[in-house]
């Protein structure tokens, strides 16, 4: 990579652009799913203006790296940017098989849902696919639109186990999982087939994350950790309850799968505070996560979500305990991916408890096994800003105590007078400035600017707080 990148940069230095777009389409003929290699052939092609092929070549590359951070970016440019002539070479480039996609829906009780979801779907795959366990009307609402096939099934308190038998009646290349809550976004229609046609010929046997856009209280959430998308007939089923996996038939850790996030964006309506009360859903899933735990005691998932859920409704000292256990298991399972999840929810737990010591604990455990997770960095910064405002508090109290202490002290070696007339006084008010309770510093700074050991030093803490004053009062009028 270090080597094309060089020739890349001459290339581009000199304006060969032919020349580097020759190079890429090489690489990219080798390596059809590297996104960074797409990234910098849309350069390529932007550098000469060819707004459309570049924007079909950014395409593929967004599809192969959701989480990139150049989307944003480079898309207004694209917006901003002629179409340019027709490229053939890369209607041949972007080509990826036809395949056939079915959308599988678990349901019951879906009535209100599932017609928005199934409308979403419609030009995106071939066939929906039902399998529906409902009392209400789901079905009689479901049949009403094209390409809906529907599997009545009864519910046994198994999700992977309904999922399975959904399974059993997909006769296309790929199925995509999609809950009836869930809803398309309207521009990743095509995005499903294409991800099929780009994954569909490799060896290992792809497992593709979706992108979620979890609504919660006006907010969203973006989550690319579940698989739901593959090929038929490669040997994946689910496992589980609840919080059902994809895995092979020798289960979930085995490194057996080629697993990737892709750019198929579902809108997930179902954590909306009001719907989990409804539903019941905390209380459901803690049941049956109680029973795998019970079932596959040295499964550290169960466990994880387990402490998850417990810790959702209140139950912290349940939490604690089967996250204790999620991971002692977790360590000795090399394949479990979710490690960062146990040590997130134990940190949580120690930050309510203000433990900070073992708070901080648990996020140098998680740098140390994913040193490049950024929620870990965010966690231990959390951490030491709480432990900087407990020792702030404890400096207080100190400076306090050697104030109220200096009247009644008798001692042989001499006290420093000066802690009364200014210096405790001075240090409080240093305090009070690192809180953000600039009034009350700069009182006392003012009270003692006329002290010669520390005059010029508090002037300039004066002038500090009334430029910050004067700054956030501009900024609030601007």
């Amino acid at each position: 990579m270090d080597q094309l990148q060089d020739k890349l940069s001459s290339f581009l230095t000199n304006k060969q652009f032919a020349l580097a777009e020759t190079e890429l389409k090489q690489a990219l003929a080798k390596n059809p799913l590297d996104a960074q290699l797409w990234v910098m052939l849309g350069e390529t092609l932007l550098l000469q203006n060819q707004g459309q092929a570049a924007k079909r070549v950014f395409d593929r590359a967004w599809l192969l790296d959701p989480q990139a951070q150049w989307a944003a970016h480079i898309y207004k440019r694209l917006d901003q940017l002629a179409a340019g002539e027709p490229r053939e070479d890369m209607d041949d480039l972007l080509a990826v098989p036809k395949v056939t996609v079915t959308a599988a829906i678990l349901t019951q009780n879906e009535a209100s849902n599932i017609a928005k979801c199934i409308l979403a779907l419609q030009g995106a795959v071939d066939e929906i696919l039902l399998v529906d366990s409902s009392t209400d009307e789901t079905r009689l609402i479901a049949a009403q639109y094209p390409k809906v096939k529907i599997v009545p099934i009864t519910w046994t308190d198994d999700f992977a186990a309904a999922r399975n038998i959904g399974l059993e009646h997909v006769k296309s290349d790929w199925v995509i999982w999609v809950d009836a809550d869930d809803v398309l976004v309207s521009e990743d229609i095509a995005s499903l087939r294409e991800a099929a046609g780009v994954f569909h010929h490799l060896d290992a046997v792809p497992a593709l994350h979706v992108w979620h856009l979890n609504q919660v209280s006006g907010t969203i959430h973006h989550d690319f950790s579940q698989v739901r998308m593959f090929p038929m007939r490669r040997g994946l089923r689910f496992y589980g309850r609840v919080h059902e996996q994809v895995g092979t038939d020798k289960g979930i850790f085995h490194n057996d799968m080629y697993r990737r996030a892709v750019k198929i964006r579902l809108f997930h309506f179902g954590y909306e505070p009001s719907v989990m009360q409804s539903r019941a859903k905390f209380a459901r899933n803690l049941r049956l996560l109680k029973l795998m735990t019970l079932e596959e005691p040295e499964n550290p998932g169960h466990w994880l979500y387990y402490g998850r859920e417990s810790l959702r409704i209140g139950e912290e000292n349940q939490a604690y305990a089967a996250l204790l256990e999620a991971e002692r298991l977790g360590l000795q399972t090399p394949m479990f991916g979710r490690m960062p999840d146990v040590y997130k929810f134990l940190y949580q737990i120690m930050m309510v408890r203000t433990n900070f010591t073992e708070a901080e604990a648990y996020c140098h455990k998680l740098i140390a096994s994913h040193p490049d997770f950024p929620d870990a960095h965010y966690m231990l910064a959390q951490v030491r800003v709480k432990q900087a405002d407990a020792l702030l508090r404890l400096a207080e109290i100190s400076y306090k105590k050697s104030l109220s202490s200096l009247p009644h002290y008798r001692g042989s070696v001499s006290a420093d007078y000066k802690l009364g007339e200014w210096k405790v006084e001075v240090a409080l008010g240093e305090l009070a400035m690192r809180s953000g309770k600039l009034s009350r510093a700069k009182g006392i700074f003012v009270k003692h600017s006329q002290q010669k050991e520390v005059s010029e030093r508090l002037k300039a803490k004066i002038t500090a707080i009334e430029n910050e004053r004067q700054r956030l009062n501009e900024s609030m009028n601007s």
